[in-house]
């Protein structure tokens, strides 16, 4: 009697343990399928490396590769001029579908259609009016902004109203800016500046404010990292970028902007199809989400800058930003800057180097 007792406990117990290890298998095995899912599809996109230290990628590009079961590879540039000889290079030739952080400035010296395929699928109606259209329809706008004077307001409670002033011996050594040669920021400041004041005035210009430029800066990011840890007082950059420290660091709400006098230049960024995308299907989707007011909303949270479709939800301090700002970048013709452009930027160069204060 005890034996048989025994026996039913044991049977019990080598039962319970069997089942144990049966339901473990079958749930790795379902983890193992799940692991197996291969993408729907793929997207290749070559992008510089401010989409991801802003966290633009994560929210956005990530994001849609998610929702969409998408296997998504990115390549990363300091600049775009570095981007573009590299997808030119043949290796990469019928392998990339997107491009992205294209400004506006680089286009005045490049051809759109060298590189892009004009994209008629993705819808411009949503886009605000005063956002330039690619004749083309190559170049699809996410990002924009209007050039300005930044200014930290405790070293500087009047700040400068005009070039003129920006002169002036009292901003000795507090002006940081951005090289035209790294970066479209800089590149549009200088863009700036001749359709100011010619081809003949620039030059005398930049010689004026040589005296007042505190550092040379790669990139937006450090330039602005300039003013927010005091090492100098004013830059030139993007007039939205008092509405996003207010907005993510209300205790810097001392820096703030101002147009000047003579009038501002529109900054825009673009994203598009490359002329042999082999994933042109994913990559029309990608760039209609891109465009999307859900999509939109992280333009302003991460980049910085006013999202380009009219419908997208603005925050106060973002509300507060003249809709239209008078800019003058009609004054520049395409083909007079794409044959000269590259001649007035060893001239800054050199007045700008040359003196090895920098």
């Amino acid at each position: 009697m005890i034996f048989r007792k025994r026996s039913a406990k044991l049977f019990i117990l080598i039962s319970l343990l069997l089942c144990f290890i049966s339901g473990y298998g079958c749930k790795k095995n379902t983890k193992e399928v799940k692991k197996q899912i291969s993408p729907s599809s793929y997207l290749y996109i070559f992008a510089l490396e401010n989409i991801r230290d802003s966290g633009f990628e994560t929210v956005v590009i990530k994001d849609f590769a998610k929702q969409n079961n998408i296997g998504l590879r990115i390549n990363l540039f300091p600049d775009l001029s570095v981007l573009m000889r590299t997808l030119s290079n043949p290796d990469y030739q019928g392998k990339v579908d997107i491009v992205m952080g294209l400004d506006n400035s680089f286009f005045y010296d490049t051809d759109s259609s060298s590189y892009f395929a004009p994209v008629p699928e993705v819808s411009l109606q949503e886009i605000r009016y005063e956002i330039p259209k690619d004749s083309e329809h190559c170049l699809i706008p996410y990002a924009s902004a209007n050039l300005s004077f930044i200014y930290d307001s405790k070293k500087f409670p009047e700040p400068p109203h005009s070039f003129g002033e920006l002169q002036d011996s009292k901003y000795y050594s507090q002006l940081a800016i951005c090289d035209p040669s790294e970066c479209g920021l800089g590149r549009s400041t200088l863009l700036w500046t001749i359709a100011l004041f010619s081809e003949q005035g620039y030059e005398q210009l930049w010689s004026s404010l040589n005296k007042n430029i505190y550092k040379i800066y790669p990139n937006p990011t450090l330039c602005l990292d300039a003013i927010r840890t005091g090492k100098c007082g004013l830059m030139i950059g993007y007039n939205t970028i008092p509405a996003w420290l207010n907005e993510l660091y209300p205790s810097e709400a001392h820096i703030k902007s101002i147009i000047p006098e003579e009038g501002s230049f529109l900054y825009v960024e673009s994203a598009a199809l490359c002329n042999d995308a082999p994933n042109k299907d994913t990559a029309l989707k990608f760039l209609n989400y891109l465009i999307s007011p859900n999509s939109q909303q992280f333009v302003i949270y991460k980049l910085g800058m006013m999202p380009v479709n009219g419908r997208t939800p603005l925050p106060t301090s973002f509300a507060h930003i003249p809709a239209i700002i008078y800019s003058h970048n009609n004054r520049l013709e395409q083909q007079p800057v794409q044959d000269s452009l590259q001649v007035w930027i060893s001239k800054w160069n050199r007045m700008m180097y040359g003196n090895n204060r920098f």
